[in-house]
């Protein structure tokens, strides 16, 4: 019986399944994430455990249990509808891909697991009855908010090179800095990135962005391989009565002035402007212009979407984000029609292009950010017109069967109909009854 005061909350299952393990024998430890986090006093959402039990020991000891990924020791056991992954004590070696262990293998001792783990901060374990294991000061590292690498810096992202982005995105969750040392070995080896699959990088990238995107000024040399334009973006500075802010700094204030954050607003701005640095032209009155990079810019998106194999979601909605978001005019009826029926922007995507037009103009300076009553005139406008007319032929009186049957066509020129009714409906729209469409179709054909 474990006499210790507790220092740490875990729920009862985590308890039960480690007071199993001890009464058989074992040792069960809560290690990573959810120890940094408790000694944080930051949520804890997930709990994942270690022990020196052999996966097929974990599977003899608990009823309900799935060998999600028992190669590398990690048994899931089922308790109470909560799961929680158990991984074997184990140490690595052979990462030939910068990513994979080639070779695991299953030890005893709790020190040498923790030992292969990436920074300090989550190196640390904790069971109720030993309390807090410690070996490399992960402890010490939070209390001067200090992202440290576990042993030898160099050693530990040749090893992962996706650890070095995970630095940045826990400097970042943290408000944390990164140790000297293991700063310098991430700059250092910065060049193995490229061996980190997109998807994964682009999970990390987005947490960054959320939780502070100035980190990204930080970490240049790891967006190389994929976004090569944001370097030069740090170094295109913004001579205009309208920024005061190099083209870089613009682009990251204006991600953490967005309203409310969004995955794809956040990384449409992050893009919006790197076409800047390519079209620079400065006037023989010392200011800068930067005429056409919208375009520029809308090509570096759509490459970035298909290189970082970005969903349909982001491909469909980023580039046309980055494309239209500088068009802040007086609003009419002719921009109205532009984005809802010719680009066929939805609802959603309106908003979006109005939480990438606000965060770009508080980004700019005082006087840039005049803008905003314009932007503010075009969501009133956008919000009373868009619930006064049809903006997709889905909303007109008449469908397809009687539109063919009405004009006389057939095939592709009852679509070509149907779009033209809706231009018409969009603009007088107290025509769009059965009566008024079918008058306007007769009316056409004599």
């Amino acid at each position: 019986m474990c006499n210790r005061k507790e220092l740490m909350y875990l729920p009862e299952q985590i308890k039960t399944i480690i007071h199993t393990y001890e009464e058989h024998g074992f040792e069960c430890f809560v290690v990573g994430g959810s120890v940094r986090d408790s000694l944080l006093e930051r949520p804890v959402s997930d709990y994942d455990l270690c022990t020196n039990a052999l996966p097929e020991q974990t599977m003899a000891l608990f009823g309900h249990t799935i060998p999600t990924g028992i190669r590398h020791g990690t048994v899931t056991i089922s308790i109470d509808s909560l799961l929680v992954e158990v991984t074997t004590y184990r140490i690595e070696s052979g990462y030939r891909d910068h990513r994979h262990p080639d070779t695991v293998r299953f030890v005893s001792d709790l020190v040498s697991d923790l030992a292969r783990r990436d920074f300090t901060i989550n190196a640390i374990a904790y069971s109720p009855c030993q309390g807090y294991i410690d070996p490399f000061e992960g402890r010490k590292d939070l209390a001067r908010q200090m992202i440290c690498a576990v042993g030898d810096p160099d050693r530990r992202f040749q090893e992962d090179a996706l650890r070095m982005v995970r630095a940045h995105r826990f400097a970042a969750q943290l408000g944390f800095d990164i140790e000297s040392e293991t700063f310098e070995a991430i700059e250092a080896n910065a060049h193995l990135i490229k061996y980190v699959a997109a998807e994964r990088l682009f999970g990390e990238w987005q947490k960054i962005l959320k939780a502070n995107p100035y980190q990204v000024r930080k970490m240049l040399s790891l967006f190389r391989p994929w976004l090569p334009e944001l370097t030069a973006c740090a170094f295109c500075e913004q001579n205009s009565i309208y920024h005061d802010k190099d083209v870089l700094d613009h682009t990251l204030c204006a991600i953490a002035s967005l309203p409310r954050y969004d995955d794809l607003c956040a990384f449409a701005l992050l893009l919006h402007d790197l076409g800047k640095p390519y079209v620079l032209i400065t006037g023989h009155d010392g200011k800068d212009h930067f005429k056409g990079h919208q375009e520029v810019s809308y090509e570096i998106a759509l490459r970035a979407c298909r290189v970082l194999k970005l969903s349909n979601e982001y491909k469909n909605t980023v580039p046309d984000l980055v494309r239209y978001h500088d068009e802040i005019a007086v609003p009419t009826l002719g921009w109205l029609h532009k984005f809802v029926v010719g680009l066929g922007f939805d609802k959603e995507k309106m908003h979006r292009l109005f939480m990438v037009q606000y965060g770009d103009i508080m980004a700019h300076s005082v006087k840039g950010q005049k803008r905003l009553a314009v932007l503010k005139e075009m969501i009133r406008f956008y919000e009373r017109e868009i619930e006064k007319r049809p903006v997709c032929v889905g909303q007109l009186a008449l469908n397809g069967k009687e539109v063919s049957r009405i004009a006389g066509v057939y095939g592709k020129e009852i679509g070509t109909t149907l779009k033209e009714l809706l231009d018409h409906a969009f603009y007088c729209p107290q025509d769009n009854t059965k009566e008024g469409l079918t008058h306007y179709l007769e009316k056409k054909r004599k």
